[in-house]
């Protein structure tokens, strides 16, 4: 009887917003993009493209400001842009307006800033798509970026550039302890994460900086993944994120890096893409998808985001 009940009240429901949305006026509305470029310059003559109602579009280029303004009379909840310019990398991104019944001026017109990255110095990286957990329980393994593998005995990898530890412990599906600890082997080696202001792989197509910073690099970070009975349930994994690593740091008697290889890694642990520059001392990590250095990748290992 409940369970009729709750089902008998869902249905009340999603038939209340159907025929809110079937009675609802139909407003218009109103898009402008203002795109520009990382210093704030408007981006003349970028190709815009407005998607409406899953199906429809608009598209035109923008003026000497940067501007391009689309209108429309439907009932879209979301629209989608798509911006391009040669010279620059792509930005696809989506502003939801919500339900024509809830109609909000503001909401459905608004003027959206698209910041368009300058196309500089794509570089052959190694580059690689993993998903698999450490190949052990309950202590360190290494993981060669170059190589493309675990440091032995667990791969054929020979330098340790990044340590994974997992310590998962597992009573049921419901109730576990999972905690992954990534973590370095020389000092001056490290890890931080690049904050991206959109979610869901909206943005820009190069979601990281043009390269990676000089400073601000940790020895380890700690995730955690908890579930047991009557408690909260702790999940500490985002797809979204982006990480900037530092490794095989050589320092000389003063404290000074001499030598160091940077990269970045898109993902969280352990399902991630990561980006190696093989050049000593090069910040550059501006990916060129046309030249992986990684050879014989399986077909889920190919990275195609720069």
């Amino acid at each position: 009887m409940k369970i009729i009940t709750f089902l008998s009240i869902c249905a009340i429901a999603t038939n209340c917003v159907h025929a809110q949305l079937s009675t609802a006026p139909t407003p218009t509305w109103k898009v402008t993009l203002k795109v520009v470029d990382e210093t704030g310059l408007p981006v003349i003559n970028a190709n815009a493209v407005v998607d409406y109602q899953s199906i429809d579009q608009f598209s035109g280029l923008t003026d000497t400001n940067g501007i391009f303004v689309a209108s429309h009379k439907d009932k879209s909840y979301t629209l989608a842009f798509d911006v391009k310019k040669d010279g620059y990398y792509s930005v696809w991104q989506r502003y939801e307006m919500g339900w024509a019944y809830q109609y909000n001026e503001a909401k459905w017109n608004p003027t959206i800033v698209i910041v368009l990255k300058r196309i500089i110095k794509p570089i052959p990286m190694y580059a690689k798509r993993i998903d698999a957990e450490p190949p052990t329980n309950g202590k360190p393994v290494g993981y060669d970026l170059i190589v493309g593998d675990w440091v032995g005995p667990y791969g054929k990898g020979v330098t340790i550039d990044i340590l994974f530890t997992r310590e998962y412990n597992r009573k049921s599906l419901q109730d576990y302890d999972y905690k992954l600890t990534v973590s370095f082997p020389k000092a001056g080696d490290g890890i931080q994460e690049f904050q991206v202001p959109y979610k869901n792989m909206e943005g820009s197509a190069l979601r990281s900086p043009h390269e990676a910073p000089t400073n601000g690099y940790q020895s380890q970070i700690v995730r955690l993944n908890m579930s047991h009975p009557g408690q909260k349930l702790i999940f500490d994994y985002d797809e979204n994120r982006v990480y900037l690593f530092r490794v095989r740091t050589a320092i000389d008697d003063r404290g000074n890096i001499v030598s160091a290889y940077y990269g970045k890694i898109y993902g969280d642990f352990m399902q991630f893409n990561y980006y190696f520059n093989p050049t000593p001392n090069s910040r550059n990590i501006e990916f060129d998808p046309k030249q992986n250095l990684m050879a014989n990748l399986k077909l889920t290992e190919g990275v195609s985001a720069p």
